[in-house]
């Protein structure tokens, strides 16, 4: 039997030890697409005088990162969302009397203790990623697609042969959710002044891309028995939140832009993605509220056709929250219905 990428499958679980896995199961199951993480390991040769070919060579610390991709859903990325953000605001909240179900991810200043299992099952073995710490993600859409987001992680080790997650243990996985994609034409797009009134139609933008990134300056160290792998992360420096809106063409709101950008205007704004209906009257959302923006770039390519314009914001906190997003102080916020109705960090 030989590995073929269509067939193979992935599932991600909550872990509370850091370096012991979890075995995956029901509902843990998600759709992924080809990925980036890599695991790597020093090698010491010993380079003794006397020997001009060495017999001898050790490996020892082990290195494991990379992108975890995927389409974004409206159900079923909770958890890697959740471990991401560092915080919910309690419990998903039901809508009357359906299955569908409200909840917010907030920023937290720190991590500790929220990592995750991850495996794949690439129909030889399976890949165990013994712990994963969420340190970013990218949330990037273009127009006519559909939205897509990758997680950064930083892993513990790459196991090829658990005895915690097999073959047979896969069986149990399933999947909560393997519809529903955010397309980026689901999306309503607003932008104002961060001292004005509170978003509303007459606000709304179109543009032709955009491209939220979030990553933590996270690290390990190789302070547990063996030395060889790392401890849980921990923050490393100062995060980063930027924001890239691409503009099909170059009118005279956009031109506004590089007056406000030379004026240190900030900025509010908010993508609210709406999907189908889970039961009557509630349909599936994913919104990000951004309530402090600042624009650090803008320009106009020049070329002979039709000229567009990006530009590159940085995501701010704010000291209050302004009109329109109650208790949204930190560089964003994500707020979705779905059919998730329990905690994600703590069941």
């Amino acid at each position: 039997m030989s590995v073929t990428g269509v067939e193979l499958k992935a599932a991600v679980k909550r872990a509370t030890a850091w370096g012991t896995a979890v075995a995956c199961g029901a509902s843990n199951g998600v759709l992924i697409k080809p990925h980036s993480i890599k695991k790597k390991r020093k090698n010491y040769v010993d380079d003794s005088l006397g020997t001009y070919f060495p017999q001898d060579a050790v490996n020892a610390e082990i290195e494991c990162s990379g992108a975890l991709p995927m389409y974004l859903r409206y159900d079923s990325l909770d958890l890697l969302i959740a471990l991401a953000m560092g915080s919910v605001a309690g419990a998903p909240a039901q809508q009357g009397a359906t299955t569908a179900y409200a909840q917010s991810f907030l920023l937290a200043n720190s991590l500790s203790g929220y990592f995750a299992t991850l495996i794949q099952d690439n129909t030889v073995n399976i890949d165990e990623y013994t712990s994963v710490k969420v340190s970013g993600f990218t949330i990037k859409g273009d127009i006519g697609k559909p939205v897509e987001i990758s997680f950064d992680l930083i892993a513990y080790d790459r196991i090829t042969g658990s005895a915690i997650n097999t073959l047979s243990t896969f069986a149990n996985v399933t999947y909560m959710e393997t519809s529903n994609r955010v397309l980026f034409s689901q999306g309503v797009y607003r932008l104002n002044n961060q001292g004005d009134v509170a978003l509303a139609s007459a606000n709304a933008i179109y543009p032709s891309s955009f491209e939220l990134t979030f990553k933590r300056k996270m690290k390990g160290l190789y302070t547990v028995a063996g030395f060889n792998n790392i401890d849980e992360p921990s923050s490393d420096g100062l995060p980063g939140v930027t924001l890239k809106l691409t503009f099909p063409r170059y009118t005279s709101n956009v031109q506004q832009m590089f007056a406000d950008w030379d004026n240190t205007q900030q900025k509010k704004m908010d993508l609210t993605f709406t999907g189908k209906q889970i039961a009557s009257p509630y349909n599936r959302s994913f919104q990000i509220q951004l309530p402090n923006l600042q624009i650090t770039s803008a320009d106009l390519p020049v070329k002979q056709g039709i000229m567009e314009s990006p530009l590159e914001f940085v995501a701010l906190g704010c000291p209050s929250a302004p009109a329109g997003m109650t208790g949204v102080t930190a560089p964003f916020q994500i707020n979705v219905v779905n059919q998730q109705s329990a905690n994600v960090l703590t069941s």
